[in-house]
């Protein structure tokens, strides 16, 4: 791009800007709609300033040079062809060099990657590795690179490559190409939209206010934000999808066969048994130990992985209420549920019913605290759910997660709603559905048990303020809360008993797995190591996007055996800033009601500290994965934000302001961590070529040097 085109464009958006914040600064009306229609529009001048003077300085990057653009004649370079790599070297260039474009095809679609060395006026030898670009098929703008040398470039040498060994095909590489000026406005909505939410949460009138009088708008706006998430999450489960290339929508739900959940307990229990129509590896069955991953070699032959061994039958240990949908529906069209929609189905009910236990906590007690912070924390408690790190995957795993994810949150909204603790007659309809979900989610994941048995002091605190309102109908109480606990807890206790004779054993012993659990032992390092990495872990900052890397699990030397499924680690701590709330839990418990703080601080302490606690202790057996944060990030994150906002309540109008305000920049945090986190884990699946090399492009967007 010519530079007085640039400067002249420069010049004009930044005169553009000036008269936009000179008009709009006369504009004296103080209505908040008219306050934030003048902060959007400076805000989106800003934008363009930015896109225009920042993010397309490349477009100039061959000004003030006598950089000549030709094309270089690949047959008289020096060559050497590989499988997946191909070398040029050029030996008596001499002349500037400034871009170099690569023309460059892959078979498969995929990343090309391009390694520089060069000898210029400074060096007389190659500098190896001077320069290094990533080209992404089908974006042509990322095969241009900018190069920074210095006077004339003697000596060239080029290597082009793949990762996935695909074939490759060179048709052009010149020389000095201009970068091309390119206004994103994808990029400056992204910043505006930033903008504006800072705006709306620290400086604007519409949640200036408290709840209370608030909430009308504040419960729009999290309705609006939370299917907004349920469109990110269809997003990535199509991420998944696109891996196969003959993906359709209507063929997913034609399914003949299926996982371990979807298919072989699904026939299991139509057929009327509890083990799976598997046949039994007769050489599996005869080792001294089949459970020893060592001696299940490949001369053993074929064995379904993460199934349960047990007495010449496969089980499995994964639950059985996901079959409460999987069966009707191979029932009424013969065909098995799609995990993959499984998977997504199972994940938006449980960000549906997170927004609602959330806001229902909110019209019980946080009436009085500042609307922006509500909705501040249902942002961060939505972000760092866990839930994000299992839609791009299809498998029982994820469906037994999402699946308990969504009966917890559900469990809980009913609970709440039930009107066991705080104001309002008691529901005992609602105590009913509570009790309903809240068991199905121990036949999803058993670990969820420890949130039923903290239900039970939500009910033991509701049989209190029953007594004390006057209530005589106790037995009518006790029924609803306790009798879909006894029916549904006592179908999993028969169908432990009829697997392994016993009502408590729900087999993980037995799992043809990563270790053989029927001798692994207890360390307490291994403990540490699961709270050290869901808690503690330090991303780290990174120029290349996602800009922050998560930690690869420190395991600090177990000198023992430990399983890291994902090496994709993030502190919750990091990601939700508020959770160092608990440090001030004590000043918390003075400030709260006198009356209520006693069970309140029972009640939050067994729901959102010792339970999460347990389950993240209970993980050293299965080893690190990022998608187990699923089973207690987001009671973590509600105990303390419950805690911030006592304190928030009784500070003053200056330290209100100023934890607002931090609160913003929490989020912000929260927002680039969860963010980066999430993207690093999907960049490790499977993902089709495309589908991998759209993701990368958008990252290239704040990549803008590249």
């Amino acid at each position: 791009m010519n530079i007085i085109l640039y400067i002249i464009i420069s010049a004009v958006t930044l005169g553009v800007t000036v008269a936009v914040f000179i008009f709009t600064g006369r504009i004296k009306n103080n209505k908040a709609a008219i306050k934030a229609a003048c902060f959007g529009i400076r805000a989106f001048m800003v934008c363009a300033v930015l896109e225009v003077m920042i993010f397309n300085l490349n477009a100039i990057h061959l000004a003030g040079g006598s950089y000549k653009e030709h094309e270089l004649d690949l047959l008289e370079a020096v060559t050497e062809n590989e499988e997946n790599r191909i070398i040029y070297e050029f030996t008596d260039m001499n002349e500037p060099v400034g871009t170099l474009n690569f023309d460059v095809v892959s078979a498969s679609g995929g990343q090309i990657n391009v390694t520089i060395d060069m000898a210029d006026d400074t060096n007389a030898e190659y500098r190896v590795g001077i320069a290094k670009a990533q080209i992404l098929s089908g974006y042509q703008r990322t095969g241009t690179v900018p190069c920074n040398f210095s006077g004339n470039v003697h000596k060239l040498r080029i290597t082009i490559s793949t990762d996935d060994k695909a074939e490759l095909a060179v048709r052009a590489i010149t020389v000095n190409k201009p970068i091309a000026f390119c206004f994103s406005f994808v990029r400056v909505g992204i910043i505006w939209l930033v903008a504006m939410a800072v705006y709306f949460m620290t400086g604007s009138g519409f949640y200036a206010g408290n709840y209370a009088d608030g909430r009308t708008l504040v419960k729009r706006s999290a309705y609006v934000m939370t299917f907004f998430l349920i469109g990110i999450a269809l997003w990535m489960t199509n991420s998944c999808r696109y891996a196969n290339p003959e993906h359709d929508f209507w063929s997913d739900f034609c399914c003949e066969n299926g996982n371990q959940i979807t298919e072989e307990l699904v026939n299991a229990f139509e057929k009327g048994h509890v083990y799976l129509d598997r046949e039994v590896n007769e050489k599996l069955t005869g080792l001294d130990n089949p459970y020893d991953w060592s001696q299940r070699t490949k001369e053993i032959g074929s064995y379904p992985w993460d199934h349960l061994l047990y007495e010449g039958k496969y089980y499995s240990y994964y639950g059985i209420a996901p079959l409460l949908i999987f069966i009707p529906y191979h029932l009424a069209t013969g065909f098995y549920f799609p995990s993959v929609w499984a998977i997504w189905l199972f994940g938006c009910v449980g960000i549906y019913f997170l927004t609602r236990t959330y806001l229902c906590i909110a019209d019980k007690y946080w009436g009085r605290v500042r609307s922006s912070l509500v909705m501040m924390g249902l942002f961060m408690m939505q972000l760092v759910s866990g839930i994000w790190f299992t839609f791009n995957k299809a498998n029982f795993y994820e469906i037994a997660q999402n699946g308990g994810f969504a009966c917890v949150t559900a469990g809980a909204y009913f609970l709440i709603s039930s009107n066991v603790i705080g104001d309002g007659n008691i529901k005992r309809g609602r105590l009913v559905w509570a009790a309903v979900f809240l068991s199905l989610a121990v036949l999803c994941r058993p670990t969820l048990a420890l949130y039923c048995i903290a239900a039970l002091l939500f009910i033991g605190a509701g049989f209190a303020k029953l007594r004390k309102s006057g209530d005589k109908k106790y037995i009518s109480y006790w029924i609803c809360a306790l009798v879909p606990f006894a029916i549904i807890g006592g179908i999993q206790m028969a169908y432990n008993y009829a697997r392994f004779g016993s009502f408590f054993d729900f087999g993980i012993q037995y799992s043809l797995t990563i270790n053989d659990f029927t001798k692994s032992q207890y360390h307490t390092h291994f403990v540490g190591i699961g709270l050290w990495n869901y808690l503690f872990a330090f991303p780290s900052f990174s120029q290349n996007y996602p800009f922050f890397i998560p930690s690869s699990v420190d395991t600090f030397n177990p000198n023992g055996y430990y399983f890291v499924a994902t090496h994709n680690a993030v502190g919750l701590v990091w990601k939700a800033l508020p959770l160092m709330a608990y440090a001030l839990s004590l000043k918390a418990y003075r400030k709260a009601p006198a009356g209520s703080r006693r069970v309140g601080t029972v009640l939050l302490a067994a729901s959102c500290v010792i339970a999460p606690l347990i389950i993240i202790c209970s993980i050293w057996e299965s080893g690190y994965g990022a998608r187990y944060c699923v089973d207690f990030a987001w009671e973590m994150l509600m105990g303390a934000l419950i805690i911030s906002f006592i304190i928030w309540r009784n500070a003053s109008a200056n330290t209100k302001k100023h934890l607002n305000s931090v609160m913003a920049a929490a989020c912000i945090l929260c927002l680039v961590l969860t963010f980066s986190q999430t993207v690093s884990w999907i960049l490790d699946g499977d993902l089709s070529n495309g589908w991998r090399m759209s993701m990368l492009n958008f990252g290239r967007l704040f990549e803008f040097w590249r």
